[in-house]
């Protein structure tokens, strides 16, 4: 796991070696094993390491072969058998590193190779014989890469406080990006980012920049639709292939030459890794896990996790996150700054806190369960959208059934169940169409240009069926802002985080199975819970999930006055907030309203602009 940087002169000039160290420097915490460069002509590449592969210096990059070069941030999970594959056919090897077999693989695949990845990556490979560029980024963008262009030069790198390094670059604030964060909660929907004039290079995309022309052409070299079509399978055979497939993603991804942990919920999919670790004897007994644990019994899960952690016998390290921290000891700064964006809850804080954990305890690469809850139908939209689903298709009793199931694991009633997909599916967005209807906004604490703005932008996206929404929250909406906060909370701490629920044939096989194979008998993840027959008793028959979750609204009660503070701070700062927003903020306080996360928004939004400085001009009318 590393951070990279390019700079292409646009004049065909030799690129400072000042901005090119500048930008590696920004993100040495990606890669503080050691640093490399090549000057080309017109363009000059930058790389710092994290060690994880083969720790000796023949991994250092910049690597050549021939008069090509490759900067590459990730990891080729099946990089041995790609090896295999090369040695047979006449290639050698002087180093055991993935980043030799994936440039030896591009020079004799091209771009073909990309099909044949199994990993996580962001890379750039330098091809002398055309002279070109190619950047690429892996199926569902778990490893990062912007681009932007600042007078005479283009420039990509791993994370976009990178760009601060050069000459002309202005950080000014991207209005369409911030009124969607602040109204919805949106983050890394899309290839724009909260910076004005830097976009993201896509998940499953690719670019080819001509190093003559300087003109450059993204392509799409993915398509999870496609590559997830629905499929007829007995459920049986379907819970055995996943089994199968989970199995394998877990081998490959234990390769490592450092110190191996997991994240830890005692939820279904961390439990599923760390039970299978164990019963299949993956790793050694210095392998350990870490939990984040909190007072609140709302936010904490450490009856699950201690189970867990006294059926494998792994060492099991706990870290309690303290809200206070966010602020008295500047860590809320610090965040906004190392993920380039603000967040939207403190769920975030207590993925940085257990990152953190593992670094203190020398983990290197931590596994993590990203991925499974928007294909598997973790989150509570999917059961709505289900029922919703059988209704309209006539399926009323097995429609029944499923409520009937959910309601009795939930210890309440059929028509609790109903009543909480009504008003999360019809109410609330009714109550919000009418106001628009009667000419109100909606957004009222926010100051009249940016409000318009707001009602212009708050249109959702569908909820069809259950694959849709799969699909939905794959590429769009939720998976790559938790891709975004995970790689920026591992990377602070120089940790490679891997995901094996984004092995891609797990994803493209689950997705394509029947709704009902998902959502059975009330239980979402209905086949990985049959197919992972290592998973206790006790975590398999769970159906309330909490994951990183965070007690923000008991933390916003009780620091009334500091939130107030901070509140009056955004109002005054800059031109996005009204007085209603603290309005609003007293209304919750005197219990007239419900907790709303837009007062956390609105307090990391507006240090996120502090800390960079940034230029925040008036919405347009």
């Amino acid at each position: 796991m590393c951070g990279i940087s390019i700079i292409i002169n646009l004049a065909n000039q030799p690129v400072p070696p000042q901005h090119i160290q500048c930008m590696n420097n920004k993100v040495m915490h990606r890669g503080p094993d050691g640093e490399g460069y090549y000057f080309g002509r017109n363009f000059a590449m930058g790389h710092r390491r994290l060690s994880i592969i083969d720790l000796s210096e023949a991994g250092l990059q910049p690597m050549q072969s021939g008069d090509d070069w490759i900067i590459f941030n990730g990891m080729i999970y099946n990089y041995i058998e790609l090896k295999e594959e090369l040695l047979a056919l006449g290639y050698t090897f002087r180093s055991q590193t993935d980043t030799e077999v994936l440039l030896l693989g591009c020079q004799h695949w091209g771009l073909e190779i990309f099909n044949k990845l199994n990993g996580m990556w962001a890379f750039a490979w330098y091809k002398a014989a055309t002279n070109e560029m190619v950047l690429c980024r892996d199926r569902y963008g778990i490893k990062p890469l912007y681009f932007t262009s600042t007078n005479d030069l283009f420039a990509a790198g791993s994370e976009i406080k990178q760009f601060t390094c050069l000459p002309g670059f202005t950080s000014v604030l991207n209005k369409t990006t911030a009124v969607n964060f602040l109204i919805k909660g949106w983050l890394n929907y899309s290839e724009e980012t909260f910076f004005e004039g830097v976009n993201e290079l896509r998940g499953g995309h690719y670019m080819v920049y001509n190093l003559n022309t300087h003109q450059y052409v993204i392509h799409k070299w993915y398509n999870l639709p496609k590559a997830a079509t629905p499929v007829t399978v007995k459920i049986e055979d379907a819970i055995h292939h996943i089994r199968t497939l989970f199995a394998d993603s877990m081998r490959i991804r234990m390769r490592a030459d450092v110190r191996v942990g997991s994240c830890l919920s005692g939820g279904v999919d961390s439990t599923a890794m760390v039970s299978y670790i164990h019963a299949h004897k993956l790793a050694n007994t210095d392998f350990a896990t870490v939990t984040s644990c909190y007072t609140k019994a709302e936010c904490d899960e450490q009856v699950y996790s201690d189970e867990v952690s006294r059926i494998t016998g792994f060492h099991g390290y706990k870290v309690f996150p303290n809200l206070d921290n966010l602020f008295d000891k500047g860590e809320l700064d610090a965040m906004v700054y190392n993920q380039d964006q603000p967040f939207n809850s403190a769920s975030h804080y207590s993925e940085f806190q257990v990152f953190k954990t593992a670094h203190t305890n020398k983990l290197t690469v931590m596994l993590d369960g990203q991925g499974a809850d928007e294909y598997l139908c973790g989150y509570n939209e999917f059961f709505g959208t289900h029922i919703r689903q059988l209704v309209h298709a006539g399926k009323i009793t097995e429609a029944l059934r499923n409520l009937r199931s959910k309601a009795a694991h939930q210890g309440s009633s059929v028509f609790s169940v109903i009543q909480a997909i009504y008003k999360s599916d019809y109410y609330y967005p009714l109550i919000s169409y009418g106001k628009r209807l009667l000419g109100k906004s909606n957004f009222y604490w926010l100051n009249p240009s940016w409000g318009k703005l707001a009602d212009k932008y708050q249109n959702d996206f569908k909820r069809i069926n259950i694959r849709d929404l799969s699909l939905q929250q794959m590429i769009y909406s939720s998976l790559p802002m938790q891709l975004h906060s995970e790689d920026r909370n591992s990377m602070m701490f120089a940790i490679e985080s891997r995901l094996p629920f984004l092995d891609h044939r797990l994803v493209e096989f689950i997705i394509s199975l029947p709704a009902t194979y998902k959502i059975k008998q009330g239980f979402s993840k209905y086949v990985l819970r049959e197919a992972i027959v290592e998973m206790p008793d006790i975590i398999k028959k769970r159906t309330n999930k909490i994951g990183f979750a965070a007690p923000d609204e008991t933390w916003l009660r009780e620091n009334e006055q500091r939130v107030r503070k901070e509140l009056k701070h955004a109002i005054e700062d800059n031109d996005i907030f009204s007085e209603g927003l603290l309005e609003r903020f007293v209304r919750f306080i005197n219990g007239k309203l419900g907790y709303e996360s837009i007062y956390f928004r609105a307090i990391a939004l507006n240090r996120f602009i502090k800390v960079f400085n940034m230029q925040c001009k008036k919405a347009p009318h």
